[in-house]
Order: C-alpha cells, then sequence, then structure tokens
C-alpha cells in the first residue's frame, strides 16, 4: 500500500475519489446528471486526460513547475470534466480552480479556428468535491474577474457536498461514488463527550444500509460484481482510517463487510469461474496437441514420399 492510501494518511480520500474514476468511470455519470443535467448511457466512451500541467507560461523565469489536479476526463469525445477533491472549506480554492482551468483549457481545449474573435478557449465543466459535513461550505465557488478593457465575467462552479445527500438519496440517484465517504458524518460522534455519541447498534444499522444499497445496484444493474467487491474494500478502507482509535467500530465494520466477499455463494461462483478457466485451458492445450499431431503425421507423410522417390533413383537414404 502506497504511503497516500495507507489508513492513517489524510491523502486517504483524495485516493478513493481518483480508484472509483481510475477502475469504474462510468460511476460518474450519475454525478453529471446531478449536477449539469447531463446523462451518458452506459458504454459511453470516457478518456481519462493528464491531471499535471506546467506553471511554465505564468512565469517563464521561475524555475520549471507544475500543477497537479485530481481529476481530468473527456466523455464521449466532446464533454471535458475537472473535478476536485477538498477536505477543508478552503476560501483560495475558487482562485485555484481558476487556475487549474485556465492551464486545463490551454492545454485541451483552445481552438485556432478562424472566427471574429480570434482564438478560442473552453473551460471544462468543473466542480469541487467535499467529503466532509461543513455548514460553511457554499452552494458554488463564485469569483469576479475583472479583464483589463473594464469587462467583467463571474466565474461559477457548483460544489458536492456528499454528507448533505441522505442514504436514500444516494440510492435514488445513484451515487454510489459517495458510498465511501459516509462514514465520514459519523466521525463527530466519536466523541465521548458529546450528548448521543455513536452506538455499536447505530453503527451496525448504518452499514447494514450501505451495504443493501450495493447490493440493489448490483441487482439492478448499476453495479457489477467486481464494481460492487471495489466499493466494498474502498468503503473498509475508509472504516480503517475513520475508527484507527476504536477498535471494536472497526472490527464491526470488518465483520459486517469482509464476509460479504467470502459468502459461500461468492466462494462458489469464484470456484466454477476458476474451474471453467481451466476446462477452457485444458481445451486449447488439446488443441494444440492435436494440431501438433496433425503436423507431425503430415511431415512424417512427407518424409516418407521423399524417401520413396529417393530409393526410386537409388539414391542412398540415411536412416
Amino acid at each position: 500500500m502506497s504511503a497516500k492510501n495507507k489508513p492513517g494518511s489524510s491523502m486517504l480520500w483524495d485516493e478513493i475519489l481518483k480508484a472509483i474514476v481510475d477502475a469504474m468511470p462510468e460511476q460518474l455519470f450519475p454525478l453529471f446528471k446531478e449536477l449539469y443535467g447531463k446523462e451518458y448511457p452506459r458504454g459511453t466512451p470516457i478518456t481519462l486526460l493528464a491531471t499535471e500541467s506546467s506553471t511554465y507560461r505564468e512565469n517563464p523565469d521561475a524555475p520549471p513547475g507544475s500543477r497537479l489536479c485530481d481529476i481530468a476526463l473527456l466523455v464521449n469525445g466532446t464533454d471535458y470534466y475537472h473535478l476536485e477533491c477538498q477536505m477543508r472549506n478552503d476560501q483560495d480554492m475558487v482562485i485555484r480552480m481558476v487556475a487549474y482551468d485556465l492551464h486545463f483549457a490551454m492545454q485541451h481545449t483552445t481552438s485556432g479556428e478562424q472566427n471574429p474573435d480570434g482564438l478560442v478557449m473552453r473551460f471544462p465543466r468543473s466542480a469541487v468535491i467535499y467529503p466532509e459535513k461543513n455548514s460553511r461550505i457554499p452552494d458554488v465557488l463564485r469569483c469576479r474577474i475583472i479583464f483589463q478593457d473594464g469587462s467583467e465575467h463571474i466565474y461559477q462552479i457548483p460544489t458536492v457536498r456528499i454528507q448533505s445527500y441522505s442514504l436514500e438519496e444516494i440510492q435514488e440517484k445513484h451515487l454510489n461514488l459517495f458510498l465511501p465517504y459516509v462514514l465520514l458524518r459519523l466521525r463527530p460522534r466519536l466523541n465521548p463527550k458529546r450528548k448521543f455519541p455513536l452506538t455499536k447498534n447505530e453503527l451496525t444499522a448504518f452499514v447494514d444500509k450501505v451495504m443493501i444499497i450495493l447490493k440493489d445496484e448490483v441487482e439492478q444493474g448499476y453495479l457489477t460484481e467486481q464494481e460492487y467487491d471495489d466499493y466494498v474494500n474502498l468503503f473498509r478502507r475508509a472504516a480503517e482510517k475513520i475508527f484507527e482509535k476504536h477498535a471494536d467500530f472497526r472490527r464491526e465494520v470488518d465483520r459486517m463487510t469482509k464476509p460479504l466477499i467470502e459468502l459461500p455463494s461468492v466462494l462458489q461462483k469464484r470456484l466454477i469461474a476458476d474451474n471453467e478457466r481451466l476446462l477452457a485451458n485444458n481445451e486449447m492445450l488439446t488443441a494444440d496437441n492435436e494440431m501438433l499431431t496433425v503436423e507431425l503425421a503430415d511431415k512424417n507423410a512427407e518424409l516418407a514420399r521423399m524417401r520413396s522417390l529417393l530409393e526410386q533413383h537409388h539414391i542412398p537414404v540415411n536412416a
């Protein structure tokens, strides 16, 4: 496990989002529908784009440097998206997003089409995802930009406040990529001095709801079995981080999630798949052996024919 995604690392939440996008990028489609009203059918082409851009153009005299954003992708060959995962309510975030999107547009969308306005540069659809609850996070990040000619533009992008969605809303809108983060809403109640600290029964009921949602998404065809396993694994990683100082809660999540991957039915399914794979390999080997046998028979027949011709011409044949 890399340093970034160890349970104790503050980078874990960024890495969870990146892992989801890398392994199952179509899980972003419900989010795009929620934010922008854009719907994409399953199988729509997705291209993950480089997230590192040079800062050379900002100051050519400065030492070479780069800027690294979280997630950048192209959907259906036409629609560009840029997502950032942010834990803190950083007031400077909107400024960084302007810089990210400017570099993104320069790198991916600048068009040299001939038109009265010269070059065209399109910003991507951007959003900032906030996994942890914070009442001070606004609905949108906004920055007023005043150009040298006095014209103005309001740069505005939506925020995604994961903890503002109930489990029912997450299930209804198929926002499964929120599920690895939902345990964060329980973290404030881990303080034993709180009036109503978290109990084991409450945690059990909460985790049970999450597992039901994931299983229902598989049954409805919104998740594959592999994607289900991936989400369960990421959920457990999140639990390791959140409950790192609460071993009893950590064991409870582990008890409720780890066996799900090793249920007898799942184990049987995997053994059947392994057996079919071995049979297929054996059939391939058998077919290869049959081909070799035929080739060998053909070569022996050709050799016998050549020997017969040599003998007819009284040419000695070596044994």
